[in-house]
């Protein structure tokens, strides 16, 4: 596998940074999840898919303090409140993958 090293200029892609669109980060986790949905479906697969989803809502519950504290001492939320709403997208495609990949039962 061929490995690339980032010249000194390079910046890192944040999806969280002013100009990257609403539509560009959900299609970003949608292709995460995707690869995630490629892989085995055996059981070890979804206990680890709800680890994961587990940590994600207690994640976005820290998330939401924050995002309540900053406006509590009159703050601008808007770089919490953007992490929250790419939690919040994250877990929504968890739980469809979740569903999707779940044995019928």
């Amino acid at each position: 596998m061929d490995h690339v090293i980032p010249s000194e200029g390079f910046a890192p892609f944040n999806p969280l940074e002013s100009g990257v669109d609403e539509l560009t980060r959900s299609t970003l986790l949608k292709l995460l999840l995707h690869e995630a949905e490629k892989s085995c479906l055996t059981r070890q697969r979804l206990d680890r898919i709800d680890r994961h989803m587990a940590a994600l809502r207690q994640l976005i519950y820290k998330q939401l303090q924050l995002v309540e504290i900053d406006k509590s001492k009159g703050r601008n939320p808007e770089q919490a409140l953007k992490l929250l709403v790419t939690l919040n997208d994250l877990m929504t495609n968890y739980q469809t993958l979740r569903r999707r990949i779940s044995p019928a039962g």
